[in-house]
């Protein structure tokens, strides 16, 4: 296991000391906030670099924590990349938040690892005593369900809310909710702009749903799109999201050439006999021409039905539009049936993007993909770009459109229509 620094205790200590906090804190009537801090994909640091760089990232990731907090402040180590910050004499929530984001901010400089320099990121979980729970176990089941909630990633931290346990628990209560969502107006689409790397000029935006439920809160799409794909609501939320995709479209600046829109596709709404003249209908409403509207499907959905799936890309693509393949290298047989895909363009999956600077093999395969996609008159989309040395990396292999963090996060469609006037002003 990976070594921590001395200051930092381990769970034992951490559970019994707990104990102490949790019994100061109910004499003087304080707060108390349980801060649960996972370093995302450390086992795959730990492969691309090794081990000796996962325990200098530990180090010195445990040094910037120890720096920020304050002395009253307690830190632990949970697990091999999670860790438990101890906030006694909370005034409030707004206090966590502050300490969150000064938190999140020690991330901000790259971790110098010997071979190489890594910046790594982080998701954060809050529960607060006795807002949340009184006991140990409790503190922490709320802290687990708001860093769940955190890694939707809609934020990079969250506060435990009444809201969100009721959807882990109550989950078949969404299906009936669901049936009301669109006439309550709580559906909203969240953009993440595409822009072209050769160029640096605007190519479009993802198209992302949210649901933000009148009574439970935003609801992540991990929750609720597998009970519209059990249930077959997932058709008139699909319609539903490329209706209100192409309406918004209308309102973004005129460029040359035209920007896309880009939305998600299930296998179910895919083999759909109406998809097509659906499609065709909703274009026809908005005005808008066939090749602005591009439709998603993951590599792992195309598989499940290859010669079905083919057959209906074909069709939506003869149409005009473009098809986009999501995820792109995840698939069992990805080069096998490479040259056969009816699409315009790969968007490789962001697991390989992630770590391509320090991992030969991974900057291998996006330059083979890259190649071979152009070959075939297929545009490379690379997502998951999260700082400027991979953009420009990912620039130099030639790939065509760049999505990820280091240009911006999924934002509501009024933020975009911001962030999207300040790009084009610089």
């Amino acid at each position: 296991m990976n070594d921590v620094p001395a200051y930092i205790a381990d769970r034992k200590s951490l559970l019994n000391d707990l104990e102490h906090f949790i019994a100061a804190h109910k004499a003087d009537g304080k707060k108390l906030a349980i801060v649960l801090i996972n370093i995302n994909h450390f086992r795959k640091i730990n492969i691309a670099y090794g081990y000796t760089a996962g325990d200098l990232l530990l180090h010195q990731f445990s040094a910037r924590l120890k720096k920020l907090s304050r002395e009253e402040d307690y830190i632990a180590r949970m697990g091999s990349s999670e860790f438990v910050l101890v906030l006694p004499n909370i005034l409030n929530e707004g206090h966590v938040r502050l300490a969150a984001n000064k938190l999140l901010g020690c991330l901000d400089e790259p971790f110098d690892l010997k071979t190489c320099r890594h910046k790594a990121n982080a998701d954060m979980g809050v529960s607060l005593y006795p807002d949340h729970a009184e006991d140990i176990q409790g503190l922490f089941q709320k802290a687990e369900i708001a860093l769940m909630d955190a890694r939707s990633g809609i934020q990079e931290f969250a506060i435990y809310a009444e809201r969100t346990e009721e959807v882990e628990i109550n989950s078949w209560d969404i299906e009936v909710e669901l049936e009301n969502a669109q006439d309550s107006d709580e559906f909203e689409l969240y953009f993440q702009p595409q822009v072209n790397l050769q160029t640096g000029e605007m190519f479009g935006a993802e198209a992302l749903i949210r649901w933000n439920n009148s009574e439970r809160g935003f609801v992540r799409p991990d929750i609720f799109i597998p009970v519209a794909e059990q249930t077959g609501q997932i058709h008139s939320i699909t319609w539903w999201t490329i209706n209100a995709a192409l309406r918004l479209l209308k309102e973004w600046p005129e460029t040359v050439p035209p920007m896309k829109v880009a939305v998600n596709i299930s296998t179910k709404v895919l083999m759909d006999p109406a998809l097509v003249e659906s499609v065709r209908s909703a274009l026809s409403i908005w005005g808008t021409h066939y090749h602005q509207l591009t439709l998603e499907i993951t590599e792992s959905a195309l598989m499940e039905d290859m010669s079905t799936s083919f057959i209906a890309l074909d069709e939506l693509k003869s149409l005009g539009l473009n098809i986009s393949i999501d995820d792109f290298g995840t698939g069992y047989s990805s080069m096998a049936y490479f040259k056969y895909i009816p699409a315009d363009e790969l968007k490789i999956d962001r697991s390989f993007i992630c770590y391509m600077l320090e991992n030969a093999m991974d900057q291998h395969i996006v330059k083979t993909v890259t190649e071979m996609a152009h070959g075939f008159n297929l545009k490379v989309v690379a997502e998951g770009i999260e700082n400027k040395e991979t953009y420009d990396a990912l620039k130099g292999l030639d790939v065509d459109i760049a999505q990820g963090y280091y240009l911006a996060r999924p934002m509501p469609h009024d933020e975009f229509l911001k962030w999207l006037s300040e790009y084009q002003s610089e």
